[in-house]
């Protein structure tokens, strides 16, 4: 429960040109114009935002099935699903042709590969825990712990950000003293 750490430096930038490629040709061209070059997750970072969102299971948390409880909370566990990562980021789009020049807004992920036809859904991308425990087991299943990514840089899971919501007074895996 609570945020993941968000992912993206970025507010928006020209995408046509620049991150996708050169000014689109025939002009005029619409935001989600299929003439438009979706790039991957980790180039889109430095020009997109994905903010801090929370880390809500897609489905029942392997987890609840396991009738864990935290504090009050449910445990994120090595595989589990969460919901889509969306972003609000807008980039900017240009087509030029005879006697046509135009500048759109176009969202970002429509710019961005993913899954949906090559292309990242407007729901956003996918996060899966990739839990790192050691020693931590809920049903034989690692335990998630503050860090662990919640993608893998593939197509499926492309997200770069990392579990940050936890329960305050639960620690596993300390290292030090």
């Amino acid at each position: 429960m609570g945020n993941c750490s968000g992912h993206g430096l970025g507010s928006g930038s020209s995408h046509h040109p620049g991150l996708g490629g050169g000014t689109l040709p025939n002009c005029p061209h619409i935001p989600l114009d299929t003439r438009i070059k979706p790039v991957d997750v980790k180039a889109m970072d430095a020009v997109t935002l994905w903010p801090p969102i929370a880390q809500l299971p897609l489905g029942v948390a392997k987890a609840a099935a396991a009738r864990v409880v935290v504090n009050g909370k449910i445990p994120m566990v090595d595989q589990d699903i969460l919901t889509p990562h969306p972003t609000p980021t807008q980039h900017t789009t240009t087509s030029t042709g005879d006697k046509c020049l135009i500048t759109l807004n176009s969202p970002a992920f429509w710019c961005t590969k993913g899954i949906a036809g090559g292309r990242e859904a407007p729901t956003g991308h996918g996060r899966k825990v990739f839990a790192t425990a050691k020693t931590v087991f809920i049903g034989g299943v690692r335990v998630a712990k503050f860090g662990d990514k919640l993608g893998d840089g593939s197509t499926a899971f492309p997200c770069n950000s990392v579990v940050t919501g936890c329960s305050i007074n639960v620690f596993v895996e300390m290292s030090g003293g």
